[in-house]
């Protein structure tokens, strides 16, 4: 079953992604998107983490924004802010973390390309996070 765009608690504000859930409870996962933004991939790979039993939400941290062209891809990661990222992907973190599909209570991230340093960035700084 395909995902859907939802909301989450971002730092005070509010964020968004796609996410997906599985057809049973099961452990949470963040999945980071690449430098091109949350694209039909990335959403992909979330429905797919879904279909192998994981809660699965891609925060949007391009906010709306994302390219097929490398050279606005770069131009999108170097704008990035990397503060509001960071609480964005603790927010995600959180929203699956309390979901009542996420039958653990825990959650790992997953990323790829600049997802995967985020991946790696956010698990320095939110212990609820396993990289």
């Amino acid at each position: 079953m395909p995902g859907e765009m939802t909301s989450f608690p971002s730092n005070g504000g509010t964020a968004t992604g796609y996410l997906s859930a599985p057809s049973e409870n099961g452990p949470g996962v963040v999945v980071i998107q690449e430098w091109w933004g949350l694209v039909p991939h990335i959403k992909g790979i979330v429905d797919r983490c879904a279909g192998a039993g994981f809660l699965a939400l891609a925060p949007d941290l391009y906010h709306g924004k994302a390219t097929k062209s490398p050279d606005e891809a770069g131009k999108l990661m170097m704008a990035m802010n990397i503060d509001q990222a960071e609480r964005d992907l603790a927010g995600a973190a959180a929203y699956i973390k309390g979901h009542p599909k996420n039958s653990t209570g825990k959650v790992g991230t997953v990323g790829f390309c600049m997802g995967g340093a985020l991946s790696l960035y956010d698990a320095t700084k939110n212990p609820d996070v396993s990289a």
